[in-house]
């Protein structure tokens, strides 16, 4: 628990540095937006919020993302309203790779 608060912290100062301002998810190192409650209830239910950090990409990249955790991992079919949130919040947050571990 101590790791997972000390890699929130972390991305919080690496956001700060980079001029970002916006608020950090203590439970999953994720920005708080609009969509956080559907990366919540359809992503890290099976795997952390750094694991989304550390990626990055457009619309594009995270629809391909989506479909590659429904086809290999086991991600139910999402209705489209849900994918779109997710793809929203997404490509608006995590457009580009952060420089954070995934390790605990």
């Amino acid at each position: 628990m101590k790791k997972s608060i000390w890699i929130t912290l972390l991305l919080a100062a690496v956001l700060h540095a980079e001029g970002d301002t916006r608020q950090i998810d203590r439970v999953t190192g994720l920005v708080v937006d609009k969509g956080l409650e559907d990366i919540k209830e359809n992503c890290t239910v099976c795997h952390p919020g750094r694991f989304i950090v550390v990626n990055g990409g457009d619309r594009k990249f995270w629809r391909y993302k989506i479909s590659v955790m429904q086809r290999g991992f086991g991600l139910w079919d999402l209705p489209e309203d849900t994918k779109a949130r997710i793809v929203d919040y997404l490509s608006r947050n995590y457009a580009q790779k952060r420089n954070v571990s995934i390790d605990r």
